[in-house]
Order: C-alpha cells, then structure tokens, then sequence
C-alpha cells in the first residue's frame, strides 16, 4: 500500500504476545513511525512483559489479555502469540471493536480460520491482516508484472523445495499440535508464496513423514513428535500449471528455500530474500536486475498504520486494502486442511471439497 508520510493520525497499540518476530520486526519497525504510542502488553509472564515494556516503552504491562480489549485508549492489537490462541483473540478483538494484525501462521484449523474470517466480514469497518511471508519481499512487484507478462515465457511447472535442520533442536510450540494445529514446518509460508505469485491449487496429493519420533520437554520426558517433518506434495494449480514440493526439516546440511518456475524458455529462481535468478537452456544461473522503483523493503507495520489510519478517517476496505488479509489466509488454510486429509486417507484431494 503506498504510504502518506504527511499522514501522522495517532495510532494507539497493544500487544498480546510479543516474541520472536515481534521483537525483530515489529516492535522495531513500529517504533520507526511516527506518532505511534505503545500503550500496554499482555506477556505470558510478568516478568517477560516488563522486559518488552521497559525496552520499548509500553506503558503498562497487563497478564489478562482480555484487559487488553476493554480499553478504550487502544486502536490496535498486534497478536503474537501461539496460532492455537489467534482465532480466540482477533475475533474478541473484532468484536471489541479494535484494529487486528495477527502473526503468521493464521490459526491451527480451517474452521477456526473461517471463524477469523467471518469476524472480520462482520467488522467491515476495521482492518485485519496477517503477517505476510518474508518470501514475497522485495520483489513482489516486478514478479507479478513478469509473471502476467510472461517475460520468461510461458509457464510450465512450478517447484518448491525447503529443505533446512529445523526440526532438530529443543522442543518448542511448533513441534506441538496442541498449539500449531495443522501448521507444518515452513509450508504455509509457501503456500501464501505460491498463491500470490502462481495462484490456488486445484487439486493435490501429499504424503508426510516423521523421522525424528519423540523430543524430550524441559524435564526429560520424551514426548511424541505428530507434526510431519517431510512433507512431498504434488498438483495441479488452478491455471493449469502442475506444481511439486518438498519441505524437508531434518536435512541438518542444507538450507535451501526457493521456488523454481520452469518455462519453455529457461527456469526462474527465487531463493528467499536473497536473490532472484534466471537461466536459459543451459546456462548457468545469472542474478536478475530489478529495477529500483520495483524493488520494496519489509514496509509490514508500517502499511498495517496506514490501513488503520486510513479506517479511522472512514475508509472503506475497498480504499486502504492490505496484504494478506484474512480472506486470503483462508486460502492457504484450505491448502493445509487438504494436505493433511490426502495424506492421511492417501488420496488425490480437490481444493472444492473445503
């Protein structure tokens, strides 16, 4: 969204949940703008808030998230706190008429997802929006131009491999189902990747693996991993286009994270956020020159305020539209329920069935 920097209309925050990304991102890219005001943060510790409040400047610390939604004095909740807990909070958020930016992933079930998005339709005149993926960035905008253009020829098949070590290490939420849900690894990230830039599936079949069988807690209980750490997927998008998968989180010796489109005229490669390449029938690999006026740094706070600025002047979604919204979160939920109900009766699955 193009941003006003005349525009300075106080925005009044809260946070629910407030690690991870929260501290690398969003707090930082918040308190970049102008006439924000932090107003309070609700941690899953005291302790925890009040180091967030003293080194960011909250005003006050609360550990009743609900608190948080019966003040007047905020305009905005930003929720980063476990996808088990995102359905419950945005729509009381909604309901309690605040402004909603909720962390990636959505939520952990389709239902609790379309539940966040008929919140949201109910509350036309408030912003929602996900936190987009790293991926899309910073050149988002030339792709779509390219990709609709067809500048490297006429699309053939899309491949998608991510293959990293994540999976190994201390037991944390997202090994956990009770709070990820049907979240896997980094596929959802990808699947808002390959719906903005390729489009939805039509149709797919997934199979899962998980090798590393238990993870011991904090008090050296193993506990039983039920997340896939070795996803293959393979379809049909809704273009036509056949499209494969491999997300992988044992593989402590690599670390790729890309999409490769083959076209009848060479192969384009995104390696996230590092690079954009292209080659022709065999050659190697060159980097691609973007021009300047379409390449965009992370703006994601910063076009969250301008949604809401413009919202509390009146403006209709239509007239301050971000990116992903929920609407479009529910797509990519509907990849993931679809993935996990192939694999799980070991069939092809089309993406009308949900």
């Amino acid at each position: 969204m193009p941003t006003n920097p005349q525009d300075s209309t106080p925005v009044r925050i809260g946070f629910i949940g407030a690690g991870g990304i929260c501290k690398q991102r969003h707090l930082p890219g918040l308190k970049a703008l102008d006439n924000i005001e932090l107003v309070a943060v609700c941690n899953r510790s005291q302790a925890s808030g009040q180091q967030i409040a003293e080194e960011f400047g909250f005003s006050e610390v609360l550990t009743d998230w609900e608190q948080i939604l019966r003040r007047d004095d905020i305009d905005a909740v930003f929720i980063g706190s476990y996808p088990n807990t995102h359905a419950d909070i945005s729509c009381a958020a909604l309901n309690s008429g605040k402004h909603v930016f909720c962390q990636a992933r959505m939520s952990t079930t389709l239902p609790e997802s379309q539940r966040m998005l008929e919140t949201a339709a109910s509350h036309p005149e408030l912003v929602n929006m996900l936190c987009p993926p790293p991926h899309r960035m910073p050149w988002e905008a030339f792709l779509l131009e390219a990709l609709s253009s067809e500048q490297f020829g006429t699309p053939l098949h899309v491949r998608v491999t991510c293959s990293n070590g994540s999976c190994y290490g201390p037991l944390i939420f997202r090994d956990l189902v009770e709070f990820s849900g049907q979240q896997v690894m980094f596929v959802g990230i990808w699947a808002e990747t390959i719906n903005t830039f390729f489009g939805e599936y039509e149709e797919l079949i997934a199979d899962f693996s998980i090798p590393i069988q238990t993870k011991e807690d904090e008090n050296g209980k193993p506990i039983e991993m039920k997340i896939p750490q070795v996803v293959n997927i393979s379809g049909t998008l809704r273009s036509g286009i056949s499209i494969s998968e491999y997300h992988c989180g044992i593989a402590k010796h690599e670390n790729l994270n890309q999409f490769e489109l083959i076209t009848d005229q060479g192969t384009l490669r995104l390696k996230a956020m590092t690079s954009l390449e292209w080659s022709e029938s065999g050659k190697d690999f060159e980097p691609i020159e973007v021009p300047e006026n379409q390449v965009r740094d992370w703006m994601v706070e910063s076009d969250f305020i301008q949604a809401v600025r413009l919202a509390l002047k009146g403006a209709t979604p239509d007239e301050r539209p971000v990116s992903p919204d929920f609407a479009e979160g529910l797509k990519y939920m509907k990849k993931m329920a679809a993935i996990h109900l192939s694999a799980s009766e070991r069939r092809w699955v089309k993406l009308t069935e949900f």
